[in-house]
């Protein structure tokens, strides 16, 4: 009894640990994406020319924050659901977890170099690859807790979790398509990313949704 209660402690951690260490990464790669923003300046002082013209030359910068803003944000939240459905968890999913942060950390830098480069399509294409990269571990993560789905709790709803794996798909097909499309046409392999923001706001009005139906009461029959 002790000897397999060792057994099963050796094999799984605390996530608590795992879950402070990707809240962090993901709020420090978030913030660190606002330095790509940068003023264009000329020996340490700022050019004082057209304020429209500057606006112009950050445009670039402006929608790859976006959208990297975007992308991080769901990959967090896609996390955070993982983590909501674990009591614990594994060595692979340690391994696949800080796989994945590794990627989150370059966030900013392949932003930046895609902000800076917009016409590069290399530039571009290694942002596309990043992203590309943290959709496929993030749809690894999910696949494997569906291998060891007896450590659920008896009220988790499995489709739930497959309707999430499936959902997260869209991130490493969109990453591919812009890798494509930016081979062909650098603004369309962006401007497909703008799809998720859409993306995020379908699933939060269908969470409320759900949420509203679920806490609505029970007309009792007379």
């Amino acid at each position: 009894m002790n000897i397999s209660q060792n057994k099963e402690t050796r094999a799984t951690f605390n996530k608590n640990r795992i879950e402070t260490l990707t809240d962090g990464v993901f709020a420090i790669a978030m913030t660190l994406l606002v330095t790509g923003l940068d003023i264009p300046k000329l020996n340490g002082i700022a050019i004082s020319g057209n304020v429209d013209t500057i606006h112009l030359n950050l445009f670039p910068d402006f929608i790859h924050y976006i959208i990297a803003f975007a992308l991080l944000a769901s990959f967090w939240w896609a996390s955070h659901l993982r983590s909501h459905y674990l009591p614990s968890i594994d060595s692979k999913m340690i391994f696949l977890t800080i796989t994945t942060l590794l990627f989150v950390g370059l966030i900013p830098f392949s932003t930046n170099l895609a902000g800076d480069f917009p016409l590069n399509t290399h530039a571009v294409i290694i942002f596309e690859l990043n992203l590309f990269i943290i959709g496929i571990l993030s749809v690894l993560q999910w696949n494997q807790i569906l291998t060891d789905t007896k450590r659920f709790d008896s009220d988790t709803d499995i489709r739930v979790l497959l309707m999430n794996r499936d959902e997260s798909y869209i991130f490493p097909v969109l990453s591919a398509l812009a890798i494509l499309l930016a081979i062909v046409s650098i603004p369309l392999g962006i401007m497909i990313y703008l799809i998720v923001p859409v993306y995020l706001v379908l699933v939060w009005l269908k969470d409320a949704r759900s949420h509203t139906v679920k806490e609505k009461p029970a007309h009792k029959s007379i």
